[in-house]
């Protein structure tokens, strides 16, 4: 009979924790340094949630190389759902994403505006890939960042980093009928990322009209617009299901007696001519998806059993007038 002390036990939790959720902070010198997913290049753990913040000296930058060898999940629907890799820019002010990044193609190499960037990986409960990811981190030093600037404007800045005014993005809005076509045109290469940042960000505050009016250099903040479109249009959303009802069974008990699945739901084209007459907002992609549950089929015996329930990935809207695509 082998006795585990509790002491043991508990310092075997800690390092479990610190392995899954964790985050570090890291001095970047002229030396350099490596960050990397756990047990790179192989297959790496479920259920992370990783965070490393680099901070180099006052008045340098920081380059982040990306290895090739590159493997996460992929991305759904073009964004980077599951498992990702995130670069943010800190500054007192202001941050910036420069990318959340996942499939098999290593992202390109980057200058930070500031000294200061976070590094986020996650992955979820589900499937995982190898081999993970690698970043290379180094400093700039003021020489080399002139350097770069007089060699052709080689330091790689996003789109969104040159704003409009509120004069020509007023202009720019009104040529579209929706988000998603303004946010193509503004950023064409990261606007799906923009676009699932608006509704997926946590940190973001919201300001009064009288802050967006402030300054020519100031963005107009759209994102409350799109959530109020996201609540009523027709597009994946929680929906409670009762398992015995879900399954079709009456013979057995399951704990929990429901669980939150995606399914599609909202109006198609609100305020459009004949929006509410014969369209029906229905899936267009569904994914078959593992929980595990308690189950009882016996007065007194409960085992743990693996179900599949039905999410609604993508909708779409079906109109008697118009087939569907």
């Amino acid at each position: 009979h082998l006795f585990t002390p509790a002491s043991a036990l508990l310092k075997q939790n800690r390092l479990i924790t610190d392995m899954y959720q964790k985050e570090d902070n890291i001095t970047v010198t002229a030396a350099g340094g490596v960050i990397h997913s756990p047990r790179y290049p192989n297959a790496y753990p479920r259920n992370l949630l990783l965070s490393w913040k680099l901070l180099s000296p006052p008045g340098t930058r920081i380059h982040l190389e990306f290895d090739g060898q590159f493997g996460l999940e992929e991305a759904d629907n073009g964004v980077c759902r599951y498992d990702f890799v995130e670069v943010e820019d800190l500054s007192e002010t202001s941050t910036i994403i420069w990318g959340r990044w996942c499939g098999q193609k290593a992202p390109p190499s980057l200058n930070s505006k500031a000294n200061m960037l976070r590094v986020t990986f996650n992955s979820d409960d589900y499937f995982v890939e190898k081999p993970g990811f690698k970043i290379y981190f180094s400093m700039l030093v003021k020489s080399i960042i002139l350097s770069l600037q007089d060699d052709g404007g080689q330091m790689y800045f996003p789109d969104t980093e040159v704003p409009l005014s509120l004069e020509e993005l007023d202009r720019t809005i009104a040529a579209f009928e929706s988000v998603e076509q303004l946010f193509r045109y503004l950023n064409p290469n990261t606007w799906k990322h923009d676009l699932d940042s608006i509704y997926t960000q946590k940190h973001l505050h919201y300001r009064s009209m009288a802050y967006h009016l402030a300054g020519r250099y100031t963005k107009v903040d759209l994102n409350r617009h799109y959530d109020d479109v996201k609540q009523y249009s027709c597009t994946p959303r929680n929906y409670s299901v009762n398992l015995r009802e879900e399954l079709r069974t009456t013979n057995a008990i399951f704990f929990p007696r429901c669980l939150l699945v995606q399914r599609c739901g909202g109006n198609c084209g609100c305020g459009t001519d004949n929006w509410n007459n014969g369209c029906n907002c229905r899936a267009a992609k569904t994914t078959l998806k593992l929980h595990e549950v308690g189950l009882n089929r016996t007065p007194v015996r409960w085992v743990i059993a693996e179900i599949f329930l039905t999410h609604h990935d993508r909708c779409e809207c079906e109109c008697a007038s118009q087939p569907p695509r």
